[in-house]
């Protein structure tokens, strides 16, 4: 009987020691989550008032290599002109205005739209 008395006031002890160690931790992931969030939004504003402009010069310039590389490079048949290489350069642009618009939407906690909770 005294051997269990012992060992539920060692885990008295031993818990109320725990106690605070467990509260500083939460205040440290609190500090962390909350300077990540400040981080984020902070990134995401500047991604977000960066895109129109991304938009504006990356999309026209897809589709006018695009369209270039029709006329000059299938229509009109110039064998100078580098046909798969602006073709290349067409579709680089707009994935890289797709990567843009993807890390913008990795960054932003939008809320979800299921209304059938």
């Amino acid at each position: 009987m005294t051997n269990v008395q012992i060992d539920r006031s060692a885990k008295a002890q031993h818990g109320n020691a725990h106690r605070g160690a467990d509260w500083a931790g939460a205040g440290l992931w609190w500090v962390v989550f909350t300077a990540w969030q400040l981080v984020r939004i902070t990134i995401c504003a500047v991604l977000v008032l960066g895109e129109p402009v991304m938009r504006a010069v990356l999309v026209p310039v897809a589709f006018l290599g695009f369209l270039v590389t029709m006329i000059f490079g299938f229509l009109i048949g110039d064998p100078r002109f580098p046909r798969w290489g602006m073709l290349g350069f067409s579709a680089g642009a707009l994935v890289l205005y797709w990567l843009y618009l993807w890390l913008m939407s990795l960054l932003m906690a939008l809320p979800s739209h299921d209304y059938e909770r």
